[in-house]
């Protein structure tokens, strides 16, 4: 295959996950004005929010399974139109039910992208460049991360939140045309046969090695997303009586860490010959650190000067777990990549599901308390500190000494 297609393949997927990126968290951007404009409470909200996440895991291993047998191009083009499907319903929505409707369609539409960038990753290029690759996509992903904070805040106050995801869906059918026409991938057997489905699934979950793995997207990266996706900004504007444009400032940091570290951390693991586990330790441990700085030594409240950087470091941590990928890559077969990746990445969707819809129940129980609203939120994050410690064990059982061919 010519060294040009693989690149046009690889940067048009990317370009989706940008886009899939900007779905998922757009919720908590446009948060304030869902409730208003739907009557929602916050376990309907964390519900909305968590519908697109609960989506996304539900397809993950069909995904995989259908990445490694149908091919790439077929399942991101109709997994593309799916979600402009859902952003259009949402879009013109007046009902809760409706709404849950089209966030589920966005996060089934969505889960495509990722698992087939990481097949073309895995089939395209040479070993030695898979987490530089994945440090990169992540790089490029995250500006939609970026874009579903201010730029998105902006708009959707300008011009509301319907227009916005309107406009967001005729962008995915664009993309969905671009990814029928031009990507290209390794060529196939025509045929796979249900023996070799079952297989790789059962070689994929009895596999003891991804299971590490699988909690660290849970508890690490579904835990961060949970307050970039919904509950910071209600928590920033609680706590320290700001507006909707300054919170989405703050939180925009997470991105900014995204951003810088995604193509470092990956091409350090490469320079290192494929060092892993002592990245994520050092990644978990910080990321505890931090949320005990801001509610043990803080109690919740650090000054608000300081979320700049404190949201900045917590980026940076994050976006070490790219490195789960790699790790999940060289402890599989490598023809059950899109399988092995796809169960692996089920966790993150889970984690920001069940974080997000819990911190939801708790705020809306201590509402009939006797604590404060701002205590209240205080309270809640500490189910992230809890997540970030368990994360952090998680690590501690990673398997990176093996590489399977």
């Amino acid at each position: 295959m010519p060294k040009i297609n693989r690149w046009v393949s690889w940067g048009i997927l990317v370009f989706g996950f940008v886009i899939v990126f900007f779905h998922r968290l757009a919720i908590g951007s446009v948060a304030d004005q869902l409730m208003l404009d739907l009557n929602l409470d916050s376990v309907q909200i964390a519900n909305l929010a968590g519908m697109t996440f609960y989506g996304y895991a539900l397809m993950q291993l069909p995904v995989g399974i259908m990445v490694d047998t149908i091919g790439v191009r077929k399942i991101c083009t109709i997994g593309m139109a799916i979600t402009a499907v859902g952003s259009f319903i949402f879009g013109f929505s007046h009902l809760i039910y409706l709404s849950y409707f089209a966030r589920l369609l966005v996060g089934i539409g969505t889960s495509a992208i990722i698992v087939s960038v990481m097949k073309i990753q895995a089939t395209l290029f040479p070993h030695n460049m898979y987490s530089t690759l994945s440090g990169l996509t992540s790089l490029f992903g995250n500006f939609g991360a970026f874009f579903a904070t201010i730029p998105l805040t902006f708009i959707a106050l300008n011009y509301g939140w319907r227009e916005t995801f309107v406009i967001l869906g005729v962008i995915t059918v664009i993309l969905a045309g671009s990814i029928y026409l031009f990507v290209k991938e390794q060529p196939r057997a025509k045929h796979e046969s249900r023996i070799h489905i079952q297989e790789g699934v059962k070689i994929v979950l009895t596999n003891k090695k991804n299971y590490p793995n699988f909690f660290i997207m849970i508890f690490f990266v579904g835990s961060l997303t949970a307050v970039l996706g919904l509950w910071g900004n209600g928590y920033l504007k609680t706590v320290y009586h700001i507006n909707g444009e300054r919170a989405a400032y703050y939180l925009s940091f997470i991105t900014y860490g995204f951003i810088l570290g995604a193509p470092i951390v990956g091409k350090v693991s490469d320079l290192l010959g494929g060092e892993i586990k002592k990245i994520m330790i050092f990644a978990s441990s910080g990321y505890a650190v931090i949320w005990l700085y801001i509610l043990v030594i803080f109690k919740g409240q650090p000054p608000e000067n300081q979320w700049p950087i404190l949201f900045f470091l917590m980026g940076i941590m994050i976006i070490c777990h790219i490195l789960v990928f790699s790790n999940v890559k060289n402890i599989n077969p490598l023809k059950y990549t899109g399988i092995a990746v796809s169960v692996v990445n089920i966790g993150e969707f889970v984690g920001s599901g069940l974080i997000s819809m819990t911190m939801g129940f708790l705020i809306k129980r201590l509402k009939n308390s006797a604590y404060s609203m701002e205590e209240i939120f205080k309270i809640a994050m500490i189910l992230v500190l809890v997540s970030a410690i368990l994360s952090f064990i998680a690590v501690l059982f990673l398997n990176d000494k093996e590489r399977i061919e």
